[in-house]
């Protein structure tokens, strides 16, 4: 199992500066995925995704646990996540425990699991 991080600099970048990663729908990873910055996943995923924001998009297939800030959800999660804010978008697929402060389930989405508040000011990720 592998582990693969990315960093942005030492300093706390603006949002605009920010850095963003991208993993192709063409990528496969058994292991965890750490990125200080933005995460935009189209591949397939057993692991944990750790991430500041995340967008899987529709080619997304991520068995595992998610922390983010900000997650978007295009693909398929089957897991628990744990996420200030989370967006589940038409089309995606979601069997999970989602833990978050605030919730967006757009129409056609698909979700199942448990799903509860987390308080914003204990949220760490």
């Amino acid at each position: 199992m592998a582990d693969y991080k990315t960093s942005s600099s030492p300093s706390a970048p603006s949002q605009t500066e920010r850095k963003r990663s991208t993993f192709a729908d063409d990528l496969r990873i058994e292991g965890n995925i750490t990125c200080e910055g933005i995460l935009e996943f189209g591949g397939q995923l057993t692991g944990d995704l750790t991430a500041d924001a995340v967008v899987l998009t529709p080619t997304a297939r991520v068995k595992g646990s998610v922390r983010a800030r900000q997650l978007t959800i295009e693909g398929k999660l089957e897991g628990d996540v744990t996420a200030m804010h989370v967006s589940i978008k038409t089309g995606a697929r979601v069997m999970a425990s989602v833990a978050y402060d605030r919730l967006d389930i757009a129409s056609g989405a698909q979700v199942e699991g448990a799903y509860s508040r987390v308080d914003a000011g204990k949220f760490k990720l």
